[in-house]
Formats: C-alpha cells, structure tokens, sequence
C-alpha cells in the first residue's frame, strides 16, 4: 500500500475511534442521574453536612450513575415552601420541617404535643416506628427517604428566671407550630416567629424568652442575650422530613432505590446524632457565659407543669379524631414508643463523640 493508502487508512480509523468513543461519552451521560438536594440549614451547620455525605454515598455506591447537588441555606427553596417544592419537582429532595407549615402534617404535629421525649434519638426512632405502622397522607404527594428530629425544648429568658411555673405568667415567648398551644397553656403569651428573628427581639426586648432547642443557644447565640435557662419536667419536641419526588423515585433502577433505602436509615440515626451533639454544645456554651444560670424544675412542682399540659393533649387528640385520624390509637403509640426508646437511647458523651470521629476529623 503506497504512502497515500496508508494515510487515508488511519484517516479514517482515527474517526472511527472518535465516533466511538463520543458514542460511549454521549452513554454515560446518558446514564447518570443528576438529583438536587434543598435544605435550610446553612452550609457550615453539621446539618448540612451530613447532608452532603449522604449524597457523596449516594454517589460512591451507585458507582457514579447518581449525583446528587446539594443547596444549603434555602437557596433552593425555603423551608416552609420545601415539601411543596419537592412535591412539584423543583427540587428532587428536600429536608424540612412540619412545624413551619401549621395545620398541614397533622399526624407529626404529635411530636409538639407535651411528652417525656428527652432527646432528638428518641424522637427519630419514634416517628421512624410510627411511620412504619400508621397511615401518613399528610406525605402521599411523594416519597419519605427519612424521618428525624430534635430533643426537648427548655426555657431561654432575658430577664426573669423561670423556678415555677407562676414565673412564666405574662411573659412574651417565642415559639411555632402546635407548642404554642401548651406555652399559652402555662399562662405565657406565644409570639409565633421564625428562629432567624429571635436574637433580634430578644435584645430589644419584644420578646422575654425563647422556648426551643438547646441547640439555638449557640446555633442562633441566642444565649448572648438571655441570661436564664430552666429544663421542665414535661416538655415539646418536633421533627424534620427528608423526601424525594415521587415521580422521580418511580424512575430510579430498583438496585437505586436500594442503595437510597439503606443508606436513608443509616442517616436518619446520624442526624440524631448531631442534634444530640448541638444540644449538649449549646448549653455548654450558654453556661460558659458570664451571669448565667440554669434551674431544672424539681420534681414536686412536676404535676402543677403537667396538668395544663394534658389538656393541651386533650385538645390534639379531640381536633385530630374530628378529622378522622385514629388519633387515640395513635397517640397511644406514641407514648409507648418513647418509654421504650427511652431505655436504648446513647449518651450525650456518646453522640459528642461520634460527631468528633465521624465529622469535625473528615
């Protein structure tokens, strides 16, 4: 074959090669599966790192088919618009929670009702069993990857120090969702507001204290600007939700849907974990403060903090029946799932821990 042959030859093998390998580029494309992750919490919170974990696994045991990009600090969607978001395919996930959206998670409203819930693994175990047993059509608009939550909420005040409940007559909380209903109850007067807002009005003084997390003590540094910190014997929680769009979990390989399956109840313990690990730091931080103080209500004042509470409960589960939720057997559940977890939750130590070899070390 003369020079001229040759050339033409390779000519054309060179452009069988890039048509190949173009063809093979252009399949793995293809292949991949490209999901967005909307989340509130802002990119430095532990939240969201675990958030960014979960799709870095998601990523390595899919073998690089699924890339999921997450969008911290409600640049995606904010939180009390994050369901309706995923719902309609703006975002493909979303972590949020009910609380913000009064009135429309019904059934976990049952987490801001007055209970013995004492930290945020309890919580996530209990809303993972109840989910597991009890219809939730308040999630039927798409699919729930995990469920999880918070511990109990304690008393933040400016100015007065909480050692009965007569102290909280009068007093302006900050607070939302449903626990409104109980902080009324105790003779306070709720102020519903987003926890953004609190260390503002805690400083001009609109409000007089906060009834949250200890988590928010540092998170939010509301314990720059209160001075009292009072754990109660009966207290509230809440909760979060992570869901996928249901038209797009439809379309994942069921080898994919697996992986996410799994690796959503791995996650859902690990976000537990870290609001263990908030709630002990937060009120750590609060008490290496100068001037502050905190009172644990002693338990022969416990019956005169409960009793209101009950009725609040009363409430809850006579409003939910005339929805025609089976809110009796529901609630009933509830309580006892909680006892029982009580018993099998780690400790403080453990969760401080895990958080220090798991994520301040990567």
């Amino acid at each position: 074959m003369n020079r001229k042959g040759i050339s033409i030859c390779l000519w054309f093998m060179a452009v069988f090669c890039l048509s190949v390998v173009s063809f093979a580029s252009r399949g793995n494309a293809a292949d991949k599966i490209p999901l967005s992750f909307a989340t509130f919490f802002p990119q430095t919170h532990f939240h969201s790192t675990l958030n960014q974990m979960f799709a870095d696994d998601i990523k390595k045991k899919t073998g690089g088919r699924v890339e999921i990009t997450v969008y911290p600090g409600a640049t995606l969607a904010p939180p009390t618009k994050t369901y309706d978001a995923v719902a309609k395919g703006i975002a493909d996930i979303g972590m949020s929670c009910p609380l913000w959206v009064a009135g429309r998670f019904p059934m976990s409203e049952v987490f801001e009702m007055p209970s013995d819930i004492p930290s945020s693994w309890v919580t996530t175990m209990v809303y993972a069993d109840l989910f597991a047993k009890f219809p939730f059509k308040e999630y039927e608009d798409v699919h729930v990857l995990y469920l999880h939550g918070p511990g109990r909420n304690v008393l933040a005040t400016k100015d007065t120090p909480i050692k009965k409940l007569e102290d909280l007559k009068g007093l302006k909380l900050r607070t939302s969702g449903a626990t409104i209903d109980l902080v009324k109850a105790w003779g306070a007067v709720p102020r519903a507001m987003a926890m953004s807002e609190a260390y503002e009005c805690l400083s001009k003084g609109v409000i007089d204290g906060n009834f949250a997390v200890p988590e928010v003590l540092k998170g939010f540094k509301t314990a720059e600007v209160t001075k009292f910190v009072t754990i109660t014997p009966v207290s509230t929680s809440s909760n979060q939700f992570v869901v996928m769009n249901k038209k797009k979990w439809n379309s994942l390989p069921d080898d994919i849907k697996k992986i996410f399956t799994e690796l959503s109840k791995e996650y859902a313990e690990k976000q537990a974990m870290v609001w263990m690990y908030y709630d002990k730091t937060g009120l750590e931080y609060f008490k290496s403060l100068p001037g502050r103080q905190v009172f644990v209500i002693p338990a022969d004042q416990k019956e005169q903090w409960e009793k209101p509470a009950k009725e609040v409960l009363a409430k809850y589960l006579s409003d939910k029946e005339a929805m025609g939720l089976p809110a009796k057997e529901y609630v009933k559940a509830f309580q006892e799932r909680v006892a029982h977890y009580i018993e099998k939750q780690p400790s403080e130590d453990q969760a401080v821990k895990w958080v220090e070899q798991n994520i301040l070390k990567k």
